[in-house]
This record gives C-alpha cells, sequence and structure tokens, in this order.
C-alpha cells in the first residue's frame, strides 16, 4: 500500500484550528507543531466544548476561544 501524503498549508499563511473538544490540550498542539513546521503561523483555535480542569489551555501558546466551558 503506498501512502500519498498532502500538504495542507500550500494556500495559506496562517491558520485557525477547529476542534471539537479541548481536554488536555495534546490533540491542537500536535496540529500547532505540523502547521509551524511547514513555515506558517497557527494565529488560534476555536473548540466547541472546553473541559477546564484539564487546563489544556495552557499549553497552548496561542488564543483559545471556546464555545462552552464545563
Amino acid at each position: 500500500m503506498r501512502t500519498e501524503i498532502i500538504n495542507f498549508t500550500t494556500k495559506f499563511n496562517s491558520y485557525v484550528i477547529i476542534d471539537d473538544l479541548l481536554a488536555t490540550g495534546g490533540t491542537i498542539e500536535c496540529v500547532a507543531n505540523l502547521i509551524r513546521k511547514s513555515g506558517k503561523k497557527v494565529i488560534g483555535s476555536v473548540t466547541v466544548v472546553e473541559l477546564l480542569e484539564l487546563n489544556g489551555r495552557c499549553r497552548l501558546d496561542f488564543p483559545v476561544e471556546s464555545m462552552l466551558s464545563i
């Protein structure tokens, strides 16, 4: 089986990461690192739900907006 890698960052220079859940911040941090490795900028993140007890926002060095914080 052959795996093709699609470079998703060729069109724009800056990105906002959208996710359904912010818990520990690991997924958003990983996506941000991939974007940055391609030479692009992460300007923020939007999540539907944020679990405040897990402090995932603290791992991120860009603005985060959540629709619902519990």
